[in-house]
Parts: structure tokens; C-alpha cells; sequence
């Protein structure tokens, strides 16, 4: 595990998170069970704004999966969300995103934290798909890189740029994290 980039107390960049045969493990179950996946699109649950004038994500909420309930747990337990944070309710979603799809901005304000986890062994430049980000203490964009974990305390603001690839998905998890005292 190795911190790449970060803005002190709202962003963490980490590359290699998990070791290779669980990483390994949990991208072989998705791309295998792709076709079985119940994937459905954002439209209709997610704010109109998130997705207006693009494609909306597909995706699905997952629970009771023992390899992303041990991810949720190491994100959870990660140096970077704090340890005195009550985090008492999460929440897993597979997120895949296909050409011209992406998420407008936003700040994910109901939840404490947002992490993703991306799972693409390959990405290129040229794919589109970009994690964009904006803060008074920074702004820029990092690439979706296979086995890396993006972790934002909200609020701040971000976005996924549009997918450009023309064959694969951009494929990521999602784990939400708040306390029991955010009511959301």
C-alpha cells in the first residue's frame, strides 16, 4: 500500500491497496459474474443533475459478499478515515461505467466518507473516465488505476468524467461510510 497523492484531511490517493491475490480475487468474480450481475441504471435513483447530458452508470448494491465485506473492513480500518469516527453504516455498490457515461459534480454530502475502489487491470489515458476533483486546498484528476483506492471526506467536490473507452467498462466499487449520528 502506498499513499500517492493527497490533500491533508479530504483526499487520499492509494495505489496497490489490496494484495495482489485479493485484488486478483475480487476483479475475477466481477468480470466473471458480470453477465449474472443484477446491474441497473443510475436514472431514476440518483439526482437528475448527477447525470444530465450524459449516459448514467450502471449499477448494483451488494451485501452479504464476504470478499467486499473484508474490502469494506480495510477501508473502514484504513490510517486515512479517521479513527475516532464512529463509522457505524456502509454501504457496497458496483459501479460499471460505459462509453459516454460518467457523474456529473457533486459532494456526496449525506455520506461521512466515499472510497472507490477501482478495478480495471488496464486503463488508458485516452479512456476517459478520470476521477476529477476541486477544493480550496486543490484541484486536478486521477486516473481509475487497477487496485488503487480513492478515499474523499466530504464534503468535496468531484466528478467522473465521461468513459471514451471503446470496448471496456470502467469498472469500480464504492463503499459509503457514515456515523450513526448523520441521520441521513
Amino acid at each position: 500500500m502506498k499513499l500517492s497523492y493527497s490533500i491533508a484531511g479530504k483526499l487520499w490517493w492509494i495505489h496497490n491497496f489490496l494484495d495482489y491475490n485479493m485484488y486478483k480475487g475480487i476483479h475475477d468474480a466481477i468480470i466473471k459474474e458480470r453477465k449474472n450481475i443484477h446491474l441497473h441504471s443510475s436514472k431514476g435513483i440518483w439526482q437528475e443533475n448527477l447525470i444530465e447530458n450524459i449516459v448514467p452508470p450502471l449499477r448494483t448494491e451488494v451485501s452479504n459478499y464476504k470478499p467486499f465485506e473484508r474490502l469494506t473492513t480495510l477501508i473502514k480500518r484504513n490510517p486515512y478515515v479517521q479513527a475516532e469516527e464512529d463509522i457505524t453504516k456502509t454501504v457496497t455498490i458496483i459501479h460499471f461505467t460505459p462509453k459516454n457515461s460518467g457523474i456529473n459534480w457533486h459532494n456526496d454530502v449525506k455520506w461521512k466518507y466515499g472510497a472507490s475502489f477501482y478495478l480495471n487491470h488496464r486503463w488508458y489515458q485516452n479512456w476517459g473516465g478520470e476521477f476529477m476533483f476541486n477544493d480550496n486546498n486543490g484541484h486536478g484528476w486521477l486516473p481509475p488505476l487497477g487496485n488503487s483506492l480513492v478515499i474523499v471526506k466530504t464534503p468535496l467536490m468531484h466528478k467522473v468524467n465521461p468513459v471514451l473507452s471503446p470496448t471496456l467498462p470502467r469498472i469500480s466499487l464504492q463503499v459509503f461510510m457514515r456515523s450513526s449520528i448523520n441521520p441521513y
